[in-house]
């Protein structure tokens, strides 16, 4: 099977950021080539083409002469700028949003994040449906409308909106059996301890490290879904511990990724310790560290106590000295910084030892 060929496009307004890297890891997570990229500077989106008809005229020639069949924008689009574009190139047009939750929907192995990511694409087709306007405008009528006087515009909406009330109930089930199990870890005395952080850092090999616990890891965004729990003991201090393996963040997530997977976010709330970690290899620490601040905060995370993990040193050459000064400044909050190599354990016994440190001034 041919694999389908992809152009990017982005349009990049005054003092914003683009991240065509990132986007074409996330295309190609999903099996697709990228064969080029379009990036246009300007004061704000077109809002017939996003990025005006000119440049779309330049991507169709490019398209042409690369062979590509699919363009995916880094930004949301309307329907009609999706319609317009596809008119002038002739081509498929996906956006960013898409293109996550398609890979969320690939990556779901539990029925829990199987109901969060239908519920995010039940979320984004309403949005969708709002502005869709005149095809959705005519009257409906017959079998399932509410008379003839219905518009397929509501009669779509009224079926997604039964569909996100029955997923929301089904969600909080979950939301309720982890309330019980977080109830039942305080009153047992157990620490709680989340791994949270941008996609992508090694997270989930951090947590196998620390716990012995069979976790997925792979070098692809969003590789896990499903909170994992594993446990280990700390003898110099008396205390099990309980590490948990979280989804991953990235920036400009779509809003009904987050609004979907709140139960799960959850257990970064309700942690007595949060670990925040990234990718000291990173070259975009700064917009990442802005990611993972903006969603702590919007879950009501961002006040925990923290220790802020700096993995993959041994990608890196230089003693801890030199590791600070890689990091300084880019980060925005860097509490209680821990450099460790979640690959080959350099580092993990310090972080222990913080983590003993923490518990110590914890009050339970």
């Amino acid at each position: 099977m041919d694999i389908e060929k992809v152009i990017l496009l982005s349009v990049i307004r005054h003092g914003e950021q683009a991240d065509i890297e990132e986007l074409s890891g996330l295309v190609e997570a999903l099996g697709y080539r990228v064969v080029d990229s379009v990036v246009q500077r300007r004061r704000s989106f077109d809002p017939s083409t996003y990025a005006g008809k000119g440049k779309i005229e330049e991507l169709k020639k490019l398209a042409e002469e690369k062979d590509a069949s699919l363009i995916v924008a880094y930004h949301n689009l309307s329907p009609s700028q999706v319609r317009n574009i596809e008119r002038i190139t002739g081509l498929k047009v996906r956006d960013r949003t898409e293109i996550i939750l398609d890979i969320f929907a690939e990556r779901a192995r539990t029925k829990e994040a199987k109901i969060q990511v239908e519920l995010a694409k039940c979320y984004h087709q309403l949005s969708r449906l709002r502005g869709k306007g005149k095809e959705l405008s005519r009257l409906g009528g017959g079998i399932g409308t509410r008379g003839p006087g219905e518009t397929i515009l509501e009669t779509e909406s009224r079926a997604i909106r039964q569909r996100v009330h029955f997923l929301k109930r089904e969600i909080e089930k979950y939301s309720k059996r982890r309330s019980l199990f977080t109830e039942r870890r305080k009153r047992s005395g157990l620490v709680t301890v989340a791994v949270a952080g941008y996609t992508n850092v090694g997270k989930s090999t951090l947590v196998r490290r620390l716990t012995g616990e069979e976790v997925f890891i792979k070098d692809i965004p969003f590789a896990t879904l499903d909170t994992r729990t594993g446990r280990i003991f700390l003898k110099s201090i008396n205390k099990k511990v309980l590490i948990t393996d979280t989804v991953g963040f990235i920036k400009d997530i779509p809003h009904e990724l987050i609004a979907s997977f709140k139960a799960t976010l959850q257990e970064v709330t309700n942690s007595n310790i949060v670990v925040v970690v990234y990718d000291i290899t990173s070259s975009n620490l700064e917009s990442e560290s802005d990611a993972v601040e903006n969603i702590l905060k919007e879950i009501g995370a961002s006040e925990k106590p923290r220790i802020t993990v700096f993995n993959k040193i041994d990608l890196v050459e230089g003693d801890e000295e030199t590791f600070r000064l890689i990091v300084a400044g880019r980060v925005k909050r860097c509490e209680n910084p821990v450099f460790l190599s979640a690959k080959t354990g350099e580092g993990v016994g310090r972080f222990l030892k913080k983590i003993e440190e923490m518990i110590k001034n914890l009050s339970f």
